[in-house]
């Protein structure tokens, strides 16, 4: 229940949208109940139909996402709709084709049966015309009675000789057709609604005419044993010529329950044409195979007018022909020599080599859904192992295509993972320790502000790295005494803060010895000498201030000069030219005494401050250095610090540091007033 007011809320407008179909659905169903067949329920039901549309869809879509998750399934998809597709498109193409050709050989098959009955009415009237001309016109009347072809579809008839006409029972509306041509004339005619398949036999006064009605009777017995069943219709008068283009011919049923009705443009035809239910008709005792049947149309020729033979344009002798489809395919396969047997025999080989090919193709496309799933399926459990962080998981390759070459991707890209997380733990274990130096380096390292007497000291430090290579100290000494020192060890990292912390170790032990100036110079560049450690360049000035003399001995080993900035607001670079620590020197370091009275300040500083340069390459220089002590001589010795570090991160304008920055600032204060610290 909980997981379902959690799914509410995360799906706020869904949730909406099914409270609001539910009630509508219902609300539809009570109105439907207490008001059955009103407007208000069937307007509830069409809106309810209309509101569920996207939920449908909606379904539809999940489903379809759920059925084609499955790399498998989609393969498989795809195969019918590509391998299947063409199967049903063919299908419905040979259904179509075959309905064509059935619909053509039943055309065939009437106009053959109706060219041999004119061939045997056109030998019949010939005798009959012979008759006439040598016995006279009851010999040619008792011909036609007695003739068989008389006998089978009970033809009409009319014999002239001269201005006499005889006439069988059924043709006394048929008057002679003198219009017919010398010879022989044959055709479709019309003679009031009345259409016939006419042969006529003339010779100078006297004729003879056979005449064929096409009325329910005769379709009925034209078309008894065949695989075919016909009806004949003559149209009304049609504009539009005589081709049949523009007549209409639909089959409907004008109700449920009621008999099928025929319209030939427009116009329902008569049952004595065409009896009703006989497009539906089936004849019992037939299998399913063989109540297979359907409508076809033949448009026959343009008939003639029986009163003056001239063509009746405008109307059209149309035969409907039911064809059997059973029927139609054993008369046309049961052909004499065996032509049947012969055409199933090769329409069943033809049809299982296909089927053959086909099963070998389904097979093959099978084998191929199952292989890419499998490798599919291989590549999910990878990806689920290394989501869980088992980054030793590898997949079995076991195909040489691209999902061969994917999973082996997929291993080198866990090796890769797994290799990468070793070094970024290794990266954030240096880090770590980097930090831990950093922070060690930092606690050897003096207050930034600190009083010694009359004495005030403000120190800043600034590493280019996590570790940096300057080094500051100070020592406070007996008789108001202070010796402070800036160092810097040449390059970067972890190495130079250990060589600085060794640096600081023995600068310290010196002091305590008892060493300064040019002596403590010497013996620190003999021990650096004496370590088996490359890189071991160190510059280094000391600075001894005595408070009782008002003095200041500067020693340097290679640094850069100090600033001493006098109480009168002058500054003097206190330059000593040296090689740093590190080096056989040829001589000991240089030193130099200035006077260092009440309101002195001295200023001593690594490389890191002059060099530091600009992205073009400017370095701060000692130029600048000297007109920011100017600027600001007679202020306080922190805003002083301050400005010096302001100027230099204005001439950088965003670079970072190249090497580590050191400042130190000595003030021999005019009281002995304590400055205050934070």
């Amino acid at each position: 229940m909980a997981e379902l007011s959690a799914g509410f809320r995360r799906h706020p407008v869904r949730t909406g949208y099914l409270v609001a179909l539910g009630a509508l659905a219902l609300a539809a169903l009570i109105v439907g109940s207490a008001a059955r067949g009103s407007g208000a329920a069937g307007l509830l039901k069409v809106f309810t139909f209309l509101a569920a549309l996207p939920l449908a869809f909606w379904s539809i879509r999940w489903l379809w996402r759920k059925l084609t998750y499955r790399v498998g399934m989609r393969l498989f998809i795809s195969y019918l709709l590509i391998g299947l597709t063409p199967v049903a498109l063919f299908a419905c193409l040979a259904l179509l084709v075959g309905y064509v050709l059935v619909g053509q050989y039943g055309t065939a098959s009437v106009r053959e049966r109706l060219a041999l009955q004119t061939e045997r009415y056109a030998g019949v009237a010939a005798d009959a015309l012979r008759e006439l001309v040598s016995n006279g016109p009851d010999a040619a009347v008792a011909h036609l009675n007695s003739s068989p072809a008389g006998e089978t579809l009970a033809p009409e008839w009319v014999v002239a000789d001269g201005a006499k006409e005889w006439r069988s029972k059924t043709a006394h509306i048929l008057p002679a057709p003198r219009w017919a041509p010398e010879g022989s004339w044959q055709g479709f005619v019309v003679a009031d609604e009345a259409a016939y398949d006419a042969v006529i036999r003339r010779q100078g006064g006297r004729l003879v005419a056979l005449l064929f009605p096409m009325n329910l009777a005769t379709a009925v017995t034209f078309g008894k044993g065949a695989w075919f069943d016909v009806r004949w219709l003559s149209s009304a008068p049609v504009a539009g010529g005589s081709k049949g283009d523009d007549v209409q011919i639909s089959i409907q049923k004008d109700a449920p329950a009621g008999p099928t009705t025929l319209r030939v443009a427009g116009q329902v035809v008569p049952t004595d044409k065409v009896e009703p239910e006989w497009i539906t008709r089936i004849a019992e005792g037939t299998t399913r195979w063989e109540r297979i049947q359907f409508l076809w149309l033949w448009f026959a020729e343009t008939p003639y007018r029986w009163q003056d033979g001239n063509v009746d344009s405008g109307r059209h002798l149309i035969v409907l022909i039911k064809v059997r489809v059973a029927g139609a395919i054993d008369d046309f396969f049961g052909s004499p020599k065996s032509l049947g047997a012969e055409a199933t025999t090769f329409f069943r080989v033809l049809g299982i080599v296909f089927g053959s090919i086909y099963l070998v193709a389904v097979g093959f496309a099978a084998l191929m859904i199952l292989a890419v799933t499998r490798a599919t399926a291989r590549l999910t459990r990878g990806a689920r192992a290394v989501a869980h962080g088992d980054f030793g998981y590898r997949i079995a390759v076991k195909r040489r295509d691209q999902l061969g070459d994917l999973a082996v991707s997929f291993n080198a890209m866990t090796e890769s993972v797994k290799t990468m997380l070793v070094q970024v733990g290794e990266k954030e274990r240096m880090a770590r320790e980097m930090e831990l130096a950093r922070e060690i380096q930092e606690s050897l390292l003096p207050p930034s502000e600190l009083s010694v007497g009359p004495l005030s000291v403000w120190a800043h430090f600034r590493p280019a790295t996590e570790v940096g290579g300057d080094y500051l100290d100070l020592f406070p000494l007996a008789s108001g005494r202070l010796v402070v020192a800036v160092g810097d060890v040449a390059g970067h990292g972890l190495h130079t803060g250990l060589l600085m912390a060794m640096v600081k170790s023995a600068v310290a032990t010196l002091v305590q010895e008892g060493h300064t100036g040019r002596a403590l110079l010497e013996r620190l560049n003999r021990f650096l000498l004496g370590q088996p450690v490359r890189h071991r360049m160190v510059s280094l000035a000391l600075a001894e201030i005595d408070v009782s003399r008002a003095e200041v001995e500067i020693t340097s080993a290679g640094h850069p000069p100090g600033m001493l900035l006098v109480d009168k607001g002058e500054v003097e670079e206190l330059l000593l030219s040296s090689l740093p620590l590190g080096h056989r020197w040829p001589e000991l370091p240089p030193s130099r005494c200035r006077r260092f009275g009440p309101g002195s300040r001295l200023l001593l500083y690594s490389d890191g401050l002059v060099e530091a340069r600009t992205s073009g390459g400017e370095p701060f220089g000692y130029e600048m250095l000297r007109e920011v002590l100017r600027a600001h001589r007679e202020a306080p010795a922190a805003t002083l610090i301050s400005a010096v570090l302001a100027a230099l991160d204005c001439h950088l304008g965003g670079q970072p540091l190249a090497d580590d920055l050191t400042l130190l600032l000595v003030e021999h204060r005019h009281t002995a007033v304590q400055p205050d610290s934070g």
